[in-house]
C-alpha cells in the first residue's frame, strides 16, 4: 500500500467530516475577510486608476508650468511640433457657483473650479453624462456630483459669481463625468466657453498643454520635440502621467486596505483558536482509535504526521473555499465603501493569483500552527488506551505551575507599560495599547485556571432562577475548562475591540463637543467671502452695514456682535503671529486672569498661549504699543490679541465688520434662528454661515459612521467565535453522548436537554463577552485618559447602553449557533446512545 499515512488521513476525515464542518466554516469566514480585502483593494486600484485615466487617455506629451500658467501661443508652437498629431489647451481657474440655497459653494476651504471645453474631442479630461457641453455664451455644464446634491436640472439656471461680486446666470445645458479627479477634492466644477471663462474668472491662459503623437513616434521622441519648442514648460510623457495618476489611485485605497487586512489578521486569530479547540477536542475523542494505530505498529511520529495532515487537507480545502468566498466579501467591502467613503467607480473584480496563494498559505498555515499542539498530544496516546472504554482518555495536563508564571508574568509586564504610557500623553498611546496586548495574552494564558469559577458564579443566579437546565449547563461548562476558556477567547477577542473602539469614540465625541461648546461660544459667525481670482477664498472687505442691520432686526436673535478682526501682527518676544480683533457687541471669551473690565484704548486681552502675562508690553508694528489687562483661554475666534472697539479704531482705523457674531435668543430653536440668518442675508450670497450646531452634527455622524465600519469589520472575528460555539457545542454532542442518554433515562425531557446545551452555549458566550467588554472598556479609558491629558480635560466616557448590546448581542448570537447541536442531542435515541461503546 502506497502512501498509507496519507490515506489514513483522508479517511479519518472523511470518518469525521461532519465534527470538522464548523471548523472548515470558520476558516473559510477568515481567508475569505483577508483575501476579500486584498479583492477590495486590487479592484478598488484598478477601478480608480481607470477613473482617473481620462485625465491622461490620448495623451502622449503634457506641457505645463510649475508656478504660473502657460500663454495662448504654447498651444500654438506644440500643434507646430513634427510628430504632433493633435493638441489641446487646458484651462482651470477659480470660479465660485452658487447652490441653490444662494449661497457660495465651498467645499473644505475651497472653491469651485472654471475648465475650459476641448476642442479636441479624444483629448477630452471628462465626459459628458447628461446634454451637452456648451455651445455659446452663456451655456454651462457642471460636473454630476453638484448637479446631484444641489438638484440642478437640466435647461434650468446656474449662478456664477462674477468678477464684481455679482452674482451672473448660465443655463445648464449638460452634465460632466470627471469621475474621481483628486485635482477638484470635490468642489463644483463648470465647463464654459472661452468667452465666459475670461469674462467670469479673467484668465484665459492654460494650465495644461496636452498632445497625441502622429503614428511612428514614440512617447519620449516626441517629448524631446516639444521640450525643445517650449524650453520654459516642465514636459512629461504620457505613460509617466498614467504612473502618477496610478499612485493617486493608490491613495485612495491603500490607508482604508491596511485597515482591512488589520481586521482580517484578527479575524484568523480568532479563527486560530476555533481550529486548535477543535483539533484538542477530536484527539480526546479519538484517543482509543490513534491507540489502536499505535497498538497495530504506528509509530509516534507517524500519529503526529497524520494528525498534521488531516489539518493540512483540512486548511487547503476550507481556504479555496475561502477564496470563493472571498469574491462576496471583497464586492461587500467595495458597496460598504461607497455608503461611507469616497464612490468608486465601476469595475469587475479582480482576483489575482498572489491573492489566492495568500490566502491559502495563511489558511494552512494557520490550521496547521492551531492543530499543532493538539497533534503532538495525540501522538503521546499510550496503546494501553485502547483498552480502556472510549472516550475515557484524558491528554495528561501541562502543569498549573509554568501557566501561572506566564500568565503573572505577561500581565505583570503589560500593566507596568501600560501604567507608564499614561504618563506620556499622546506619545505614550501606542506603549498603552501594547501593554494592554500582553496582558490580554496572559489573560489568555491564565484562562484556563479561572474559568471554572467565573462559569459558577455568572451561572449561580442563572441556575436558581431558571433551574435544572442551567444547572446542568453551568456543571457542564465548568468540568471543561480549557474548552470554554478557548472558545470564550476566540469570542472575546472580538468584543474586547468593539469595546475598545466604542469607549474612544465616544470619548471623542464629548471631547470634541466640550471644544466647540468652549471655543464656539456663540451659536452663529458670518464670515464674507470672496473668489480671488488668481487663487483660493479669502475674505472679503467686510460685512455690509446693512446685513447687520436686517440681523439685528430678527427677534429670534438675541446677540449680534459684529467683529473687526486686523492681519497678523507680530512682536519677536512672544509667541509667532498674532490675529488682533474686537467686537462691538455682547460676546466676550472665557477670561482666565485679569478684567476685561479694563480694556481700553492703549490696552488689550491676549489668549493664555500667546506667552504674554498680565502687565507686559505688546508693541504691535500697525497697532501700537498696548498693555495685557486680562488673559482668555477660549473664544469663538482664533485671534490672540484682543482691543477694545475704540482701541482698534485708533490702532487700524475704522470699516466694515469682517466677521459678525450671532447668540439666539431665549425659546427659539436653533433651526428657527437659522431660518431667519438665511432670511435675513437672501441678498448677500457670499455671507457664509458657520454653526456650532452643524460642527458637532457632523461630527458625531462621522464618529457614528466610524463606529459602524469597525463593528462590521470586527462583526466577522464575533462570526467566527460563533462557529467556534457552535462547533463546541457539537463536538460536546458526540463526547457526551452515552451521558445525555443516561440523564434522559433517568426523566430529563428533550425540552430540558435541548434547554441544557442552549444554555451552555449562552454561558459561555456571556462569559468570553463580559470578559472582551470589561478589558476593552478598561483599556479605552486608559488610552482615552491619556490622549485627555495632552488634548482636552473632564474624563473618558463609556457608553454602558452600547456595551450592553454587546453582551447581549453576543448571546443572542450564540443562542442561535447552538440550536442545531442542541436539536440533535435531543433527538437521539436513548436505547442506542446507551448501548454505543
Amino acid at each position: 500500500m502506497r502512501y498509507p499515512l496519507l490515506r489514513t488521513a483522508l479517511a479519518g476525515l472523511r470518518a469525521h467530516y461532519l465534527r470538522l464542518l464548523m471548523t472548515a466554516a470558520a476558516i473559510v469566514v477568515g481567508v475569505s475577510f483577508l483575501a476579500g480585502s486584498l479583492v477590495y483593494g486590487d479592484t478598488a486600484r484598478a477601478a480608480f486608476y481607470d477613473d482617473l485615466a481620462k485625465s491622461s487617455r490620448n495623451v502622449d506629451v503634457v506641457v505645463q508650468s510649475g508656478w504660473s500658467l502657460l500663454d495662448r501661443g504654447t498651444l500654438d508652437r506644440v500643434r507646430a511640433v513634427d510628430g504632433v498629431a493633435a493638441a489641446d489647451g487646458r484651462v482651470i481657474a477659480n470660479m465660485g457657483m452658487l447652490g441653490a440655497d444662494g449661497k457660495l459653494l465651498i467645499t473644505s476651504g475651497h472653491v469651485g473650479y472654471g475648465i475650459s471645453i476641448p476642442t479636441v474631442a479624444d483629448l477630452s479630461r471628462f465626459d459628458v453624462a447628461e446634454g451637452r457641453v456648451p455651445a455659446r455664451p452663456g451655456e454651462i455644464a457642471v460636473e454630476k456630483q453638484t448637479v446631484e446634491q444641489q438638484g440642478f436640472p437640466l435647461g434650468g439656471t446656474v449662478r456664477l459669481v462674477g468678477r464684481d461680486g455679482t452674482p451672473v446666470a448660465f443655463t445648464l445645458v449638460g452634465v460632466l463625468d470627471l469621475g474621481v479627479n483628486k485635482l477638484f477634492g470635490g468642489s463644483s466644477v463648470g465647463a464654459l466657453t472661452d468667452a465666459d471663462l475670461l469674462r467670469i474668472t479673467n484668465t484665459d491662459r492654460y494650465t495644461q498643454v496636452v498632445a497625441t503623437a502622429a503614428p511612428g513616434v514614440g512617447q519620449e521622441e516626441l517629448r524631446s520635440r516639444v521640450r525643445a519648442e517650449v524650453p520654459d514648460g516642465w514636459t512629461r510623457t504620457g505613460g509617466e502621467l498614467a504612473e502618477e495618476l496610478a499612485t493617486e489611485a493608490a491613495k485612495y485605497v491603500d490607508g482604508f486596505l491596511s485597515v482591512l487586512i488589520g481586521f482580517g489578521l484578527v479575524a484568523l486569530t480568532v479563527s486560530g483558536f476555533v481550529i486548535y479547540n477543535t483539533f484538542a477536542v477530536l484527539a480526546a475523542q479519538r484517543a482509543r482509535e490513534l491507540a489502536l494505530l499505535r497498538c497495530v505498529g504506528a509509530s509516534r511520529p507517524q500519529v503526529l504526521g497524520l494528525v498534521l495532515i488531516e489539518a493540512s487537507v483540512l486548511g487547503v480545502l476550507a481556504s479555496l473555499g475561502g477564496v470563493l468566498a472571498s469574491l462576496v466579501v471583497g464586492w461587500g467591502l467595495l458597496l460598504s465603501r461607497e455608503l461611507v467613503a469616497t464612490s468608486i467607480p465601476e469595475h469587475a473584480l479582480v482576483l489575482r493569483l498572489p491573492t489566492v496563494l495568500v490566502a491559502v498559505g495563511f489558511g494552512t498555515a494557520l490550521t496547521l500552527l492551531g492543530a499543532l499542539v493538539p497533534a503532538v498530544a495525540a501522538s503521546r496516546v499510550p496503546p494501553l488506551t485502547a483498552l480502556r472504554d472510549a472516550g475515557t482518555y484524558e491528554h495528561p495536563s501541562t502543569g498549573q505551575r509554568p501557566r501561572v508564571v506566564a500568565c503573572a508574568s505577561l500581565t505583570g509586564l503589560g500593566l507596568l507599560i501600560l501604567v507608564g504610557g499614561l504618563g506620556l500623553e499622546f506619545a505614550g498611546l501606542p506603549l498603552v495599547l501594547g501593554g494592554a496586548m500582553l496582558m490580554f495574552l496572559g489573560m489568555t494564558v491564565g484562562a484556563p485556571l479561572v474559568i471554572g469559577r467565573v462559569i459558577r458564579a455568572v451561572g449561580w443566579l442563572p441556575s436558581r432562577v431558571f433551574g435544572l437546565p442551567m444547572r446542568l449547563a453551568t456543571l457542564n461548562a465548568y468540568r471543561n475548562p480549557r474548552r470554554v476558556a478557548a472558545t470564550t477567547t476566540a469570542l472575546m477577542i472580538g468584543v474586547t475591540l468593539m469595546s475598545l473602539f466604542s469607549v474612544l469614540l465616544a470619548t471623542a465625541r464629548d471631547q470634541t463637543g466640550r471644544e466647540l461648546a468652549e471655543n464656539f461660544p456663540v451659536d452663529f459667525v458670518l464670515t464674507p467671502k470672496r473668489v480671488n481670482i488668481d487663487g483660493p477664498v479669502t475674505a472679503a472687505d467686510g460685512v455690509p452695514q446693512t446685513a447687520i442691520d436686517a440681523l439685528t432686526a430678527r427677534p429670534e436673535l438675541a446677540v449680534v456682535a459684529p467683529v473687526r478682526l486686523a492681519s497678523r501682527e507680530t512682536d519677536p518676544r512672544f509667541f509667532g503671529d498674532a490675529a488682533v480683533w474686537a467686537t462691538s457687541g455682547a460676546v466676550r471669551p472665557e477670561v482666565m486672569d485679569g478684567d476685561l473690565g479694563a480694556l481700553t484704548i492703549g490696552t488689550a486681552a491676549v489668549r493664555r498661549d500667546y506667552g504674554a502675562a498680565l502687565g507686559d508690553r505688546i508693541t504691535l508694528p500697525r497697532g501700537g504699543t498696548v498693555t495685557v489687562v486680562a488673559l482668555y483661554d477660549d473664544a469663538p475666534l482664533d485671534a490672540q490679541i484682543m482691543l477694545s472697539w475704540d482701541g482698534f479704531a485708533a490702532a487700524y482705523g475704522t470699516g466694515q465688520p469682517n466677521r459678525v457674531l450671532i447668540d439666539v435668543a431665549a425659546g427659539t430653536s436653533t433651526a428657527t434662528a437659522r431660518q431667519a440668518v438665511d432670511a435675513a442675508l437672501a441678498g448677500y450670497p457670499l455671507i457664509q454661515v458657520e454653526s456650532a450646531a452643524d460642527q458637532a452634527e457632523s461630527l458625531s455622524a462621522s464618529l457614528d459612521e466610524l463606529l459602524a465600519i469597525f463593528a462590521a469589520l470586527l462583526g466577522m472575528s464575533v462570526l467566527i467565535a460563533l462557529f467556534g460555539i457552535s462547533n463546541t457545542l457539537s463536538l460536546s454532542v458526540f463526547e457526551r453522548t452515552r451521558e445525555s442518554a443516561t440523564l434522559r433515562a433517568l426523566g430529563l425531557t428533550r425540552a430540558q436537554l435541548r434547554a441544557t446545551l442552549l444554555s451552555e452555549a449562552a454561558l459561555m458566550a456571556l462569559v468570553g463577552a463580559l470578559a472582551g467588554i470589561v478589558f476593552g472598556a478598561a483599556t479605552g479609558w486608559a488610552a482615552s485618559l491619556g490622549l485627555i491629558s495632552a488634548y482636552g480635560h473632564g474624563l473618558p466616557v463609556l457608553p454602558v447602553g452600547q456595551l450592553a448590546l454587546f453582551a447581549l448581542i453576543a448571546a443572542g448570537s450564540a443562542l442561535v449557533a447552538a440550536v442545531l447541536p442542541a436539536r440533535r442531542a435531543a433527538r437521539a435515541s436513548v436505547v442506542s446512545a446507551l448501548t454505543d461503546s
